[in-house]
C-alpha cells in the first residue's frame, strides 16, 4: 500500500489501514506440509502451500507460502472468499475481523487469507538481496494466487479441513494494494475468479506523486490552516535553498532534526509530518490535523507554527509498534543509502515494499512541479531523484530499468477495462484517491452496472473493509450493502 511509494499503499499497510483492529489469536499448531491441523477451539488455522520460486522462468525451486483459513460459517456450496494482506504479514485479523466475515456468514462462505511472497513468513529465497528480489514480480504474485485457487478446485482436501466442491465460486477481496491485486487477479484469471471487491485499490501509478500531499492540504484547509501550513513550508525552503550554513543550523535546532545537507534536513522534516499527520488521515482520524491547525492561530509566524506542529505531531502520535523503526519510506530510503545494500535479512516489509516501488509503482511522494500553480505542502528538496537514487544502491541491477509509469498504466489499468464483476470502492477523502479508478478529477474506468464504482462521501482509506459497527458513516454502510448485494448476485 506507504511515506514514499509505500507508506501508504500500503504499508502502512493494510494491517494498519483496516482500522486499528487487534488480531485474534491464531492456532499455532500449523502443518508446514499443507493441510491445517484440526483445532476446534480456534476459528482460524494456519497452513502452507508449496509454490514454485519462479512460475515463468528457469528457477524450478520451490518454497512454502502461508495462508490462513476460517471455516466457521462454511457450508458445502458456499463461496470461497480470498484476501491477501498485500505488503503486511498475514494474521487472523484478515479472516476474522473485516466486513467480509459478515458477508461470509450470510453466504455460508469460507474465509481465506494468503500471504504475499517476500512478506511475513512467505519467503521464496533465504534473504532480501536484489538478486533474490527479482522473483518479486506482479506476474509471480498473481500466479501464486491462481495456483492456490486451482488447488482449491482440484485437491481442496490438501488445503482445508472441510470438503470444498470443485465448482465453488471464488471471490477475491482486498483493500489498498491488496485491493489492486483483487482486481488484477479477476482480470487475469476470469475462469478461476468469479468476482472481486477492490477497496481503495491503487491501480494507477505516477512517477511524481504530489497528489498525496494535496489530500493533506484539503484536510488542513477544511480545518482553517492549509494556506498557513503551505507558507511555513515555503519559508522553510527559502532557508534550505539559500546555501546559508547558519540558516541550516537554525532549522536543525528549530525542528530537532539532524542531517549534513539541506536535503537530509528536508527529508527528516518530511518524514516526521508525513508519518504522523498523513497516516492518521488515512486511518480515518482527524484529531491530529485539527491539532496541527491549532499552532497556526494567534498570528504565529508560519515557519514557527509549522515547526511546532511537526514536533507536537511526532510527540503526540503513538506510532504502531510494528512500524516504529521506520515511520515511513523516507527514513528507510535514508538508512538504506547509508548502508548501501543494507540489512538483507528476511521479514523486512519496508525493504520488500521499497523494491516494489522502485520496480513497479514509483509513486514517489514529492512536491508539485516548481513551475505549476499547485500549492506545495512539502519541501521541493524531496524530489524524484532522491527517491530513485536509493533504488540502485539498495538493490543493484535487479531494479533496472526503473518504473515506466506510462507502460505500467497501459498494461495494468488497461487490463481492467471492460472486465465485469469487479466492485470498486473509493474514499472521498482518501489521500491515495488519485491512484484509484475514481480520482479527484474523474473516473479512469467506466462506471457500469457490471463493474460499479462507489465513492464513499466523507470516508478515507479502505473504510468499507472494517468490521460493521454502529459508527459507520452512512456512505460506508451504503457501500457495504451495495457490495454485499453485488457479490450475492454474481455468485448466484
Amino acid at each position: 500500500m506507504s511515506n514514499i511509494c509505500n507508506f501508504w499503499r500500503g504499508l502502512a499497510l493494510f494491517v494498519i489501514l483496516v482500522c486499528s483492529i487487534v488480531a485474534s489469536p491464531v492456532n499455532d499448531v500449523t502443518n508446514r506440509n499443507g493441510k491445517p491441523s484440526p483445532s476446534p477451539a480456534n476459528t482460524t488455522v494456519a497452513a502452507w502451500i508449496t509454490q514454485p520460486i519462479d512460475h515463468f522462468g528457469a528457477n524450478n525451486g520451490t518454497w512454502r507460502q502461508q495462508y490462513m483459513v476460517n471455516d466457521k460459517y462454511y457450508k458445502p456450496g458456499g463461496p470461497i472468499y480470498i484476501l491477501t494482506p498485500g505488503e503486511s504479514e498475514v494474521s487472523a485479523m484478515y479472516t476474522e475481523d473485516t466486513h467480509f466475515v459478515s458477508l461470509a456468514s450470510e453466504t455460508n462462505g469460507l474465509m481465506v487469507a494468503i500471504e504475499h511472497r517476500f512478506f511475513g513468513n512467505s519467503n521464496p529465497m533465504p534473504d532480501l538481496s536484489g538478486a533474490n528480489l527479482k522473483y518479486l514480480t506482479l506476474e509471480n504474485t498473481l500466479e501464486d494466487f491462481a495456483r492456490f485457487i486451482r488447488t482449491v478446485k482440484t485437491n481442496s482436501s490438501s488445503l482445508f479441513q472441510k470438503a470444498v466442491p470443485a465448482n465453488s465460486k471464488i471471490v477475491f477481496v482486498g483493500g489498498s494494494y491488496g485491493g489492486a491485486l483483487a482486481a488484477w487477479v479477476r482480470a487475469m484469471y476470469p475462469d478461476l475468479v468469479t468476482a472481486a471487491w477492490a477497496s481503495s485499490a491503487p491501480v494507477f501509478t505516477y512517477i511524481d506523486f504530489y497528489h498525496l500531499d494535496q489530500a493533506l492540504g484539503r484536510h488542513l484547509t477544511a480545518r482553517g490552516c492549509g494556506e498557513l501550513f503551505a507558507r511555513g513550508v515555503k519559508e522553510l525552503d527559502a532557508i534550505l535553498l539559500s546555501n546559508n550554513s547558519s540558516g541550516l543550523d537554525s532549522v536543525r535546532k528549530m525542528f530537532s532534526v539532524t542531517g549534513s545537507t539541506a536535503q537530509d534536513v528536508a527529508v527528516g522534516i518530511t518524514s516526521a509530518i508525513t508519518g504522523t499527520v498523513n497516516l492518521p488521515v488515512m486511518l480515518n482520524g482527524d484529531a491530529l490535523d485539527q491539532s496541527v491547525c491549532s499552532f497556526f492561530e494567534n498570528s504565529v509566524p508560519p515557519l514557527t507554527a509549522y515547526s511546532k506542529a511537526v514536533s507536537a505531531a511526532v510527540k503526540g502520535y503513538a506510532m504502531p509498534q510494528a512500524i516504529r523503526p521506520y515511520r515511513n519510506m523516507a527514513v528507510y530510503r535514508r538508512d538504506m543509502a547509508a548502508k548501501s545494500q543494507g540489512d538483507l535479512s528476511l521479514n523486512q516489509p519496508f525493504r520488500s515494499w521499497y523494491y516494489i516501488c522502485c520496480k513497479w509503482f514509483s509513486d514517489w511522494q514529492v512536491a508539485p512541479p516548481k513551475d505549476s500553480n499547485i500549492t506545495a505542502y512539502r519541501s521541493q528538496l524531496v524530489d524524484r531523484e532522491y527517491w530513485q537514487g536509493g533504488c540502485q544502491s539498495s538493490f543493484g541491477s535487479s531494479v533496472h530499468p526503473l518504473t515506466d509509469a506510462t507502460e505500467h498504466n497501459r498494461r495494468w489499468l488497461g487490463m481492467l477495462k471492460d472486465v465485469a464483476n469487479i466492485y470498486y470502492t473509493v474514499g472521498e477523502l482518501d489521500p491515495w484517491r488519485d491512484t484509484t479508478v475514481a480520482t479527484v478529477d474523474g473516473t479512469l474506468l467506466s462506471n457500469t452496472a457490471s463493474s460499479p464504482i462507489f465513492v464513499m462521501n466523507g470516508a478515507t482509506h479502505t473504510q468499507d473493509m472494517q468490521p460493521d459497527t454502529a459508527y459507520d458513516l452512512n456512505s460506508v454502510r451504503m457501500a457495504k450493502q451495495m457490495g454485499d448485494s453485488l457479490i450475492k448476485k454474481w455468485i448466484a
